[in-house]
């Protein structure tokens, strides 16, 4: 005959395992919620995307994260920790920079990424090049560019600063090209297939629906450090509130670990963690573009989520050269929580 214990017994075991939980797995219980803005979901934000695909990885440091996605509103990312919408928010590097010159008492806790861009030109426009192709040495291929239909984000904006740095390189501006504000990555694409752009500059890999179809190639990539100098500028950063920074002191080193752990764990296995962020948050676009765009931008996570002071007054000199603004306010030991600077 079989013995089954009494409902009674039963009960007092369960509350028995539960308490022992709650001894012994209180750290995995105590979790901070942060309310954490992005003012994008790509790929790019990957490190924190894992947060929500793969919660364990920030449980682990006592982290759970509450993501609002501003689809690509860096103004809207601003306001909403400006209103305690949101606790952070990671944006473009050069965003927090201008409205820290502009005023805000805002501080960066972890500086995510370096830069994203890349160049895809159009085949058409490289078959006018008079033998300069893709092979060519990288300041053959800006040379070759005056004249062109290029496109990217508005004046301030990073991929904006990288273009006219690269375009300093040989003494050239952007006024050297026929440049236009652009930020639709479908537009991009239809206008480098049907001939109304000559290239566009944007994030590693998005573009990569052209290259396959051999309408355009990847004609200068800044994620592999095909420009050095550029190399150790920063793209996307954390910022919040100097005040809520202050107030959460202990809440803000644990997700810096939580970020760089998970910097650390997509290099070690890449492919578990790329699947993870592709089925929670692009179920939908095309295996063999996500696969690559997650490649090329991959190395371009700072391990540490810190910046050397060299990449940070390099970024405020790029912008002063456009904006003619006073960025004295952003400098490095200003904007920079310590934990974020190299020492």
């Amino acid at each position: 005959m079989t013995h089954r214990p009494s409902l009674s017994r039963t009960r007092k075991l369960l509350g028995a395992l539960a308490l022992g939980s709650l001894f012994f797995g209180g750290a995995a219980l105590a979790q901070t919620t942060v309310k954490y803005g992005v003012a994008a979901v790509s790929v790019s934000y990957a490190s924190t995307l894992i947060g929500v695909a793969a919660p364990e990885v920030f449980a682990k440091h006592g982290i759970k994260l509450e993501i609002t996605d501003f689809r690509g509103n860096s103004n809207n990312c601003v306001a909403a920790v400006l209103s305690g919408a949101v606790d952070v928010c990671q944006v473009g590097a050069s965003t927090v920079s201008d409205a820290v010159a502009e005023g805000g008492d805002f501080k960066i806790l972890a500086v995510t990424t370096g830069p994203l861009s890349e160049f895809v030109m159009s085949s058409k426009a490289i078959a006018k090049m008079n033998g300069v192709t893709a092979a060519s040495p990288v300041d053959d291929k800006l040379r070759a560019m005056k004249g062109l239909r290029i496109v990217t984000t508005g004046p301030g904006a990073p991929h904006y600063l990288a273009l006219d740095a690269s375009l300093r390189r040989v003494g050239m501006t952007i006024a050297d090209l026929k440049f236009r504000t652009l930020t639709d990555t479908v537009a991009m694409i239809e206008g480098i297939r049907n001939d109304q752009i000559d290239g566009a500059m944007w994030t590693v890999g998005v573009l990569s629906p052209v290259i396959a179809d051999k309408s355009g190639v990847r004609w200068i990539n800044l994620a592999a450090g095909d420009i050095p100098e550029i190399s150790p500028v920063p793209y996307v950063v954390t910022m919040g509130l100097n005040s809520w920074i202050s107030k959460n002191g202990p809440t803000v080193t644990r997700l810096r670990a939580a970020l760089n752990e998970a910097v650390d764990l997509m290099n070690k296995e890449p492919a578990k963690y790329s699947a993870l962020i592709k089925a929670k948050y692009f179920p939908q676009l095309d295996q063999g573009a996500w696969d690559e765009g997650f490649r090329l931008t991959l190395p371009v996570f700072f391990k540490g989520s810190t910046i050397p002071k060299a990449g940070w007054d390099y970024l405020l000199k790029l912008q002063a050269a456009t904006s003619n603004k006073d960025y004295s306010k952003a400098s490095y030991e200003k904007i920079l929580i310590p934990e974020a600077q190299v020492r």
